[in-house]
């Protein structure tokens, strides 16, 4: 069994920095376009995590197959996945697209025992569905009656594009075990990506101008670069279908900081406490079956 104890201390830390940042983001994404957002965020990444990869560079960290595989992140994850997941975010807000999140760890540690040879066991499948479970109660709430709405789309579809990331984290870090210049690279391959798309989408979801979001939004991106470093060590020092389900319980601290941070990202609610409490349950039933 492998020692997953350093793994979850950063899956922890991801998820709290993953929830910051998702309030953060939540408000001025209103005021800008999506691909706009999407452009800056990748570029403060790219910017942070090489003078960070190139600062903790050891010789022998480069290699032809990781820099492949985070080139394919660099499609799915920050081309796909960053303009779905800014989608869902300004749609259906952080509690309900944390919500959906909740169903990634199913695909990555699907992927993780058919193509990584993990096995879980049961102490860690228990605890995944009690951290889902909690998830689900901490950030439900009933939308005009109804679960579904539109735009729940995107939520599902940001979801599919974590579940596949964390698998390709893992391929590429064995590869390539550099935790910025991995990322640093992913992001500098989805420019030409983004771009592409230009003559295809709406020219006012490019649209960006001086002002305070802006630099909120630049400000979310450098603290999203942090938040790639600690999605990496997590994944570098942990097994898949272990660290998967503690990175996607970051809603525990979505609750937190909605309440924290001033009105206008979300309503928290008492009845909340109780999917706290199955969350932390389930974690720990992680750390426990598989620490």
């Amino acid at each position: 069994m492998a020692d997953n104890t350093l793994g979850l201390l950063w899956a922890l830390a991801a998820a709290v920095m993953s929830a910051f940042t998702a309030v953060l983001a939540h408000r001025p994404l209103r005021q800008m376009g999506l691909m706009a957002a999407t452009l800056w965020t990748n570029f403060m990444n790219l910017l942070a995590l090489a003078a960070w990869g190139w600062w903790t560079y050891e010789e022998g960290q480069l290699s032809l197959e990781g820099m492949l595989w985070f080139a394919l992140m660099g499609v799915t994850a920050y081309s796909y996945g960053r303009v779905v997941f800014y989608k869902a975010l300004a749609t259906i807000g952080p509690p309900r697209l944390m919500t959906i999140s909740t169903t990634a760890p199913l695909l990555s540690l699907s992927l993780a025992v058919l193509f990584l040879g993990e096995r879980p066991g049961p102490a860690v499948l228990a605890g995944t569905l009690l951290v889902i479970a909690g998830v689900i109660l901490v950030s439900y709430e009933p939308s005009e009656g109804r679960w579904v709405q539109r735009g729940i789309v995107w939520g599902f579809a940001s979801a599919l594009s974590l579940g596949i990331s964390v698998f390709l984290r893992k391929k590429g870090l064995a590869a390539m075990p550099n935790v910025g210049l991995t990322v640093a690279w992913a992001n500098l391959v989805s420019f030409p990506v983004l771009f592409s798309l230009r003559p295809l989408l709406p020219a006012a979801l490019f649209e960006w101008r001086m002002g305070w979001a802006l630099w909120a939004i630049v400000g979310v991106g450098f603290l999203n670069s942090f938040n790639q470093i600690l999605y990496n060590l997590a994944v570098l020092h942990g097994e898949v279908s272990v660290v998967g389900p503690i990175i996607s319980s970051s809603p525990v601290f979505t609750l937190l900081f909605t309440a924290l941070l001033p009105r206008g990202t979300g309503r928290v609610r008492p009845a909340m406490a109780a999917g706290v409490l199955v969350t932390v349950g389930g974690m720990a039933a992680i750390a426990l079956g598989r620490g």
